[in-house]
């Protein structure tokens, strides 16, 4: 693929190349874009036939948002039901980025469907900005950041003060019966600290993962450079040590987060 970057209402073309697939000779070629269909013959404007082995495609009207599999038939006398030359089965060929359009479902504290995230891209690239830390260019990839750092975020529902206001919420927050410095936390408010701990995860996240998969039986706890590894019944998860997003999240947590405290029996 010479160019897998597609920005709507923009004039740049999606390049793909491939081997020996005729496409000068086909009768007609047909895309699959997510939810989109288009083919030489009816959009010629859109499916751009550049030579033997080359395949330009105008995505500048897509409605389709983040990253895409494309599949593409190849039609000929010989193939009236197509032969795909790319395609997700195939793994020949990456996703398409889509350089805008949001894939983030913000939770503002009222309890939103589907929530995915507390931050949305603006607030992202405003705070990695005022931090001076780099960015990924498109916004998909800055979004997965955010969607993994939501993944450390639930994992640690355990040790949060309080409880979910709704059955109905997907993500931890907000909270009732929550209070961060000795003050409570109204029920339908995002407190500043999940966003900025979300958005500390995500700046980690782009350089380094933030869980590591792996099981062992009955050990005590351990740290080994950036590795910390917890422990439960029956077995241990590990999770990158993450003191700066800690900060802000150690004040939500019962005890301050710390599991080694001293009860009375």
């Amino acid at each position: 693929m010479a160019q897998n970057l597609a920005i709507p209402n923009s004039d740049n073309l999606v390049v793909l190349t491939f081997g020996g697939a005729f496409l000068s000779t086909a009768t007609d070629i047909k895309v699959y874009f997510g939810d989109e269909v288009y083919t030489k013959l009816l959009d010629p404007t859109i499916v751009i036939v550049d030579s033997d082995e080359q395949l330009s495609l105008n995505l500048s009207g897509t409605s389709e948002v983040g990253k895409v599999f494309v599949t593409i038939k190849r039609f000929d006398a010989l193939s009236v039901n197509g032969t795909d030359i790319t395609s997700m089965e195939l793994g020949n060929l990456g996703q398409i980025v889509i350089a805008i359009g949001t894939q983030l479902i913000i939770e503002d504290g009222s309890i939103v469907e589907n929530a995915n995230s507390f931050v949305t891209d603006e607030e992202f690239k405003a705070y990695a900005n005022i931090e001076g830390s780099s960015l990924p260019a498109t916004q998909p990839d800055r979004e997965a950041l955010l969607i993994i750092a939501m993944k450390y975020i639930v994992a640690k529902e355990g040790k949060y003060k309080g409880c979910r206001v709704s059955s109905e919420q997907e993500l931890p927050f907000p909270r009732k019966l929550m209070a961060v410095n000795n003050f409570y936390i109204e029920s339908n408010v995002i407190h500043k600290n999940v966003k900025k701990a979300q958005m500390e995860l995500a700046l980690q996240a782009a350089s380094s993962e933030l869980f590591v998969s792996g099981q062992t039986q009955n050990i005590a706890s351990e740290k080994l450079g950036e590795l910390q590894v917890d422990y439960f019944s029956g077995g241990s998860s590990a999770m990158i040590r993450t003191d700066t997003a800690d900060v802000f999240l150690k004040p939500l947590m019962m005890y301050n987060g710390n599991d080694n405290r001293t009860v009375r029996v």
